[in-house]
């Protein structure tokens, strides 16, 4: 089954493919090792809701060139097509971290919080400050949900998980003075 679905991208032709590792029809990792199997030399991208690392491995030794996280597609999409488009392989931050290994550690180096924009440092400080996410809506003049926004962006480029660690963080790095 996997086999015949691929067959649409040795016909077309396209420059890239996206598509998930879970799809309705077909298992996403199949379909890719089905298409290289099969000639398609069309660069191949994948969007998906999985973070974990034994998806992103199995991409990229099955033949993908780029993995994006849904969550993060409305600002990365476009970016990853352009990417593997151009030649180049496409992860999202903290993918690109477990690839050559975590190298954010405590000897003084900000290597993660270049990994984080203006905005998303201020929402960063002020969260680690205790401030609500409706305060620092009303701080910085955007809404709740695009508070929840950069902190899940933040949360990813820094592979932290809780609230929790992003203090910790913070102290580590000189943003919180502890109290």
């Amino acid at each position: 089954m996997v086999e015949n679905h691929s067959l649409g991208a040795v016909e077309l032709e396209p420059d890239v493919v996206v598509m998930d590792v879970a799809m309705p029809k077909a298992n996403g990792l199949e379909a890719i090792s089905a298409m290289r199997r099969g000639g398609v030399k069309s660069k191949i991208l994948v969007l998906t809701m999985y973070s974990e690392e034994q998806y992103l491995m199995q991409v990229l030794r099955r033949g993908g060139n780029g993995y994006v996280l849904k969550r993060s597609a409305d600002t990365e999409l476009m970016q990853a097509i352009r990417t593997v488009h151009a030649g180049g392989v496409f992860l999202y931050p903290s993918a690109a971290r477990l690839l050559v290994g975590d190298r954010d550690s405590d000897d003084g180096e900000n290597a993660g919080l270049d990994l984080l924009t203006g905005r998303e440092r201020e929402v960063l400080k002020l969260t680690v400050e205790g401030y609500t996410n409706q305060e620092i809506a009303n701080q910085l003049i955007i809404s709740v949900k695009t508070v929840d926004t950069y902190r899940s962006r933040i949360m990813e480029k820094l592979n932290l998980r809780h609230r929790s660690e992003l203090v910790r963080y913070a102290l580590r790095k000189g943003l919180l003075a502890p109290s």
